[in-house]
């Protein structure tokens, strides 16, 4: 009779980090029959002695974790880059791809001032922020930054909070408004919030705040709801529970860190709002990013929806973003199409019928005039190097 297969034991070393990840790897080990070792859930200490297949970890700022895995012969997979001087297989966010969808959202928003405000100086602060310049860069912005050193760090490690949030609150008072700020994640973002409330800057109307992660339980707990880029933090726990599950199979490890893109943003109400000064024009971008999924949407429609005659909103439009009506719903159909082609499977056709377009083909001409490419070259592209600007032609 044939012998069942052996039931594989993985340690879940996910400790100080974002529950996402914990959804990502139960989904896996439900669908492939694993046994999921879970002490340090509940100790957050390393389980020394312990013997199984395979770990899971996120090994953060923890030696002694990162000494017991390197210690360990079972095969690891580490979901972070926290820790790069860590020689273990790697699967990770596309920190690049975040902070250019992060720019992208301030950018058709209107906003000329923009903040970047880390979490520490590591790998993934830096590829995030870098993600957001070159996205602003290409749209002929700039950024600041609130440096790391604003933490207060006493001799024993400790984080003066209250010192911060007055450096904070201060910077904040002196920079230029309207202001866009992205944070590294929603922990970040909430404290932001928190020193505009206590230095009396309106959210969003004076700050508008984006963070990553998309973790309801904070974004919708604060005074002001919080947008967020949807971080796929249960898509990578399962692809590394999939490449760890190879190499316990014996599997050779990948010659490079798989990468895993967001998946959109979450609009709420921190962000929501055009930095603009003509109303009418803000208004009419609203009713852009409301309904270009209407194919039938067109320059004459936004007029009337915002009650002013077509040629003095298209003088107006033009004073404020550069360029004409007809432009603004042609970038918010193919930034809805550009993130439709970079987050999902979908097929060109459907996505084609999601974003306005009557055909297919309407959208294959429109996409390669604006990017020098069709969408499914684009689809390629983007999944090996990131998401490239629009060409103008």
């Amino acid at each position: 009779m044939p012998t069942s297969k052996k039931q594989k034991s993985v340690l879940l070393a996910l400790t100080d980090t974002h529950h996402g990840f914990y959804a990502g790897a139960a989904r896996y080990a439900r669908e492939h029959g694993w046994h999921l070792v879970t002490d340090m859930v509940y100790t957050a200490s390393v389980p020394l002695g312990w013997q199984g297949d395979g770990i899971l970890s996120f090994v953060g700022n923890r030696n002694d974790l990162a000494e017991f895995i390197l210690a360990n012969p079972a095969p690891t997979v580490e979901i972070s880059l926290v820790r790069d001087d860590i020689d273990v297989p790697r699967v990770a966010a596309d920190n690049q791809r975040i902070g250019r969808l992060a720019a992208g959202h301030f950018v058709e928003r209107g906003f000329r001032h923009c903040l970047w405000v880390p979490f520490q100086d590591d790998v993934p602060n830096r590829e995030r922020r870098g993600g957001f310049r070159q996205g602003l860069e290409e749209a002929g912005l700039s950024t600041r930054e609130l440096p790391t050193s604003h933490w207060e760090v006493g001799p024993d490690g400790s984080r003066n909070w209250a010192a911060r949030r007055r450096i904070v609150s201060e910077e904040l008072g002196r920079l230029p408004k309207p202001l866009a700020v992205f944070c590294y994640n929603d922990c970040v973002a909430a404290d932001i919030i928190a020193a505009c409330d206590q230095a009396g800057i309106a959210v969003p109307d004076e700050v508008a705040v984006l963070g990553v992660d998309n973790d309801a339980m904070l974004c919708e707990s604060i005074n002001t709801p919080l947008s967020s880029v949807r971080h796929d933090l249960d898509g990578m726990a399962y692809e590394a529970a999939a490449l760890l599950d190879r190499l316990m199979d014996g599997g050779e490890p990948p010659g490079e860190i798989t990468r895993v893109p967001p998946k959109g943003i979450a609009t709420r109400r921190s962000t929501d709002i055009v930095a603009v000064n003509n109303r009418k024009v803000a208004r009419a971008l609203r009713f852009i990013w409301d309904h270009y999924a209407r194919s039938t949407l067109a320059v004459p429609d936004v007029a009337e929806a915002v009650g002013i005659h077509r040629r003095v909103l298209e003088k107006a439009f033009r004073a404020e973003r550069g360029h004409g009506i007809n432009e603004e719903l042609i970038q918010a159909r193919l930034r809805a199409v550009v993130n439709r082609l970079e987050t999902t499977d979908l097929s060109v056709t459907d996505i084609a019928s999601q974003t306005g377009y009557t055909r297919p083909n309407h959208l294959f001409r429109t996409f390669r005039k604006h990017y020098g490419m069709s969408p499914r070259e684009y689809r390629a592209e983007a999944r090996e190097a990131g998401p490239r600007s629009p060409v103008s032609k």
